[in-house]
C-alpha cells in the first residue's frame, strides 16, 4: 500500500511540474537536444514539441509587459501564467500539456506557446497470447476509453476488451 500511494505521489508531482510554464530560449526551440534539457522531456517528445510549434507557427498570444528588458518580461510572464493572473487572456491560462513562453529578443516581445500532445483519439493494433493461441487484435481509444477486438486468421472475432483508464502520468 504504501509503494501505492508513493507512486500516485510521484505521479501526481510530474503531471504538476508538466503543466507549468518553462521559459525556452529561441535558440533551444531549433535544437532538440537544447529544448529536451531545458524542459526535461525526452528528445523524442521535445521533438513532438518542436512539430506542434511549427504547425502552429504562431504563438497563441504575444504579451507585452512593462519591463527593463525581455529577461525580465519572460519571468512576468511566467509568474502571471502561474498565478492565473486575470490581466492575462484566458487562452494563456487554458489547461495544456505544455505551456513554452519563449522571449523574442529581436522584436522585444515574449510569445507564448500552449501545447497538448495528449491527443484524445487512437488507433492499436497488436497480438494477444491467452493459452498458446495468439490473437491479431485491433483497438480504438477515445479519451480514457478503450475497445479493442481479438481476431483468429479466419478474421472472426474471437473475443473482445474493454478498459478504461484509471489514472495516467
Amino acid at each position: 500500500m504504501v509503494v501505492g500511494l508513493i507512486v500516485l505521489a510521484v505521479g501526481y508531482k510530474l503531471q504538476v511540474d508538466k503543466q507549468q510554464p518553462q521559459v525556452v530560449p529561441t535558440t533551444a526551440l531549433q535544437d532538440t537536444k537544447a529544448l529536451s534539457k531545458t524542459i526535461d522531456v525526452t528528445p523524442a517528445t521535445a521533438v513532438q514539441i518542436q512539430r506542434e510549434i511549427q504547425q502552429v507557427k504562431e504563438p497563441i498570444v504575444t504579451y507585452y509587459v512593462q519591463a527593463p528588458d525581455i529577461v525580465t518580461a519572460t519571468k512576468q510572464t511566467q509568474q502571471a501564467i502561474n498565478n492565473k493572473s486575470e490581466s492575462l487572456p484566458a487562452v494563456v491560462t487554458a489547461k495544456s500539456d505544455r505551456t513554452v513562453i519563449t522571449p523574442n529578443e529581436q522584436q522585444q516581445k515574449v510569445d507564448v506557446y500552449k501545447i497538448n500532445l495528449n491527443k484524445t483519439h487512437k488507433i492499436k493494433a497488436g497480438l494477444t497470447v491467452i493459452d498458446d493461441k495468439s490473437y491479431a487484435t485491433v483497438g480504438y481509444q477515445a479519451g480514457k476509453f478503450e475497445g479493442m477486438a481479438h481476431f483468429k486468421g479466419d478474421g472472426k472475432i474471437k473475443g473482445a476488451t474493454v478498459l478504461y483508464t484509471v489514472t495516467q502520468w
